[in-house]
């Protein structure tokens, strides 16, 4: 059998002839971030990847190239982040500015999901790319009537559709083959870390679990992913280490401790993350260049300015350094075993009932019993010709007569009532106990409904729920 997780990773060459290159492309850059957005949010892979491509005209329209935004979105009166004139359907309209094109992708799934006017769609199998097609262009997406069309034809022509059916197992797997090496945080004091937000250094703080990306801290604090990247200093796709502080706010020009020295393999930004200091500020107190990074060993001033140069490195010397150690590290490890994620086996088709004769030749009427179209009904058993009378002798009055034995009875053949009710009780299937799921720590409803492969509304119609709020602990059926 086939492996979805092998066929993700050779679909580049099974797109069809009607892609183009430059299409290809596009979705061999951003499929992985499409496949996270609907993991954590429900929106399907396809559908992102179809207005990504249509929205940025594959990447190369003014609003792509000079603000990162390949999905259209406006200001909208909540946006406070940087901003970039167009026309659109109107002169000098307002759209976000992005400082890169991930946050490009998770500021358009966290829009999707703060929107009213989208929330049915989250109600539609994650696998019914028309569905959400034909949704997005009823919301009001966008003003083209043909946008549903062009999206489902997208879709098509590019076969999108497999990344819905991807599983968070064969993500993983191919987050470890392709994503760029996550940024390595600093080893973070357990005493910095506090439940849920607080402060540290004045700024609004959380402390990440081990492997959450942005998206998934901005969600579980309540704000937009932008955010996450921008006070964070984030510029490609990375994991968060456990215990590494994420800040909700601007870092200060200062922090509470005076200086720190710099580790072999740390960057201003791990020093940055670690105080609550701003990589500027770090850069003005230890008269640093752009581009330089401070040498291991140097002291780094956090709070006054120092009088004199200090040693440093490049970024690309600190960054060749990194890739070595990781490159030795990875040499050494021992390799894990390969994640084998088979495709689901459908339910076996029942087995059409088709009405035959008896087969008894004494007993007139019909009884359904069950053929299948593969199978030929067995052949009547022939019915032995019936016995000749035999002669009876005479009795006289006085003649003594010797009864035998009663001998043992042969089974007869069941009446046509008897054998219908034995098809019937084996045709009943057993009704099977319903399965149950506990929920647990970073358990969501869509996450459990691609688990045991049934859909959300499904999942909330089995337990009578009415939104998709679980707690820790709480039971849910999981199958009928």
């Amino acid at each position: 059998m086939k492996r979805l997780t092998l066929y993700l990773l050779l679909f580049p060459v099974l797109l069809s002839a009607q892609a183009t290159p430059e299409k290809k492309a596009y979705v061999e850059q951003y499929k992985l971030f499409a496949i996270e957005n609907m993991h954590r949010t429900g929106v399907p892979a396809s559908i992102t990847l179809a207005q990504g491509l249509l929205e940025s005209g594959v990447g190369k329209s003014p609003l792509a190239t000079g603000a990162n935004n390949h999905f259209g979105i406006k200001c909208h009166k909540e946006w406070t982040g940087p901003t970039f004139t167009m026309d659109d359907d109107a002169k000098d309209e307002c759209f976000r500015k992005y400082e890169s094109v991930l946050d490009s992708y998770l500021d358009h799934a966290a829009f999707l999901k703060s929107r009213d006017r989208y929330k049915d769609l989250f109600s539609l199998d994650i696998t019914d790319y028309s569905g959400w097609a034909n949704g997005l262009k009823a919301a009001g997406y966008a003003t083209n009537p043909q946008y549903a069309p062009l999206l489902i034809k997208q879709i098509e022509e590019l076969g999108l559709s497999i990344y819905d059916r991807t599983t968070p197992e064969q993500l993983a797997q191919l987050q470890g083959k392709q994503v760029v090496q996550p940024v390595k945080a600093a080893a973070v004091p357990d005493s910095d870390c506090k439940p849920g937000i607080f402060r540290y250094n004045g700024i609004k703080t959380i402390c990440a679990l081990a492997g959450e990306s942005p998206l998934a801290v901005a969600e579980r604090a309540g704000v937009y992913p932008w955010q996450i990247l921008k006070y964070n200093d984030i510029e490609t796709d990375i994991r968060f280490a456990e215990g590494e502080k994420v800040y909700l706010g601007t870092k200060k020009k200062s922090a509470r401790t005076a200086e720190h020295t710099v580790g072999e393999f740390e960057s201003l930004r791990d020093i940055s993350q670690q105080y609550g200091i701003s990589i500027a500020a770090i850069r003005r107190k230890n008269q640093l260049r752009e581009g330089e990074e401070l040498a291991a060993g140097e002291i780094a001033l956090l709070r006054n300015k120092r009088a004199d140069r200090p040693k440093v490195r490049t970024s690309e010397e600190l960054q060749a350094l990194i890739a070595e150690r990781d490159r030795r590290e990875a040499a050494l490890a021992k390799p894990a075993a390969p994640l084998v994620v088979e495709k689901p086996v459908p339910p076996r088709p029942k087995i059409p009932v088709a009405q035959h004769k008896a087969p008894s030749a004494s007993v007139g009427g019909t009884v359904a019993v069950p053929v299948a179209d593969s199978v030929k009904p067995e052949a009547p058993k022939p019915v032995e010709p019936p016995m000749q009378p035999v002669a009876r002798p005479e009795l006289k009055p006085g003649t003594e007569v010797v009864f035998p034995d009663k001998p043992t009875e042969k089974p007869t053949e069941k009446p046509a009532e008897k054998i219908a009710e034995d098809v019937k009780e084996t045709e009943a299937p057993v009704k099977a106990t319903p399965k149950k799921h506990t929920v647990v720590k970073g358990d969501t409803m869509f996450n459990i409904s691609r688990r045991y492969g049934i859909s959300v509304d499904k999942l909330k119609q089995l337990n009578k729920l009415e939104g998709n709020d679980i707690k820790l602990g709480m039971e849910l059926i999981v199958s009928e």
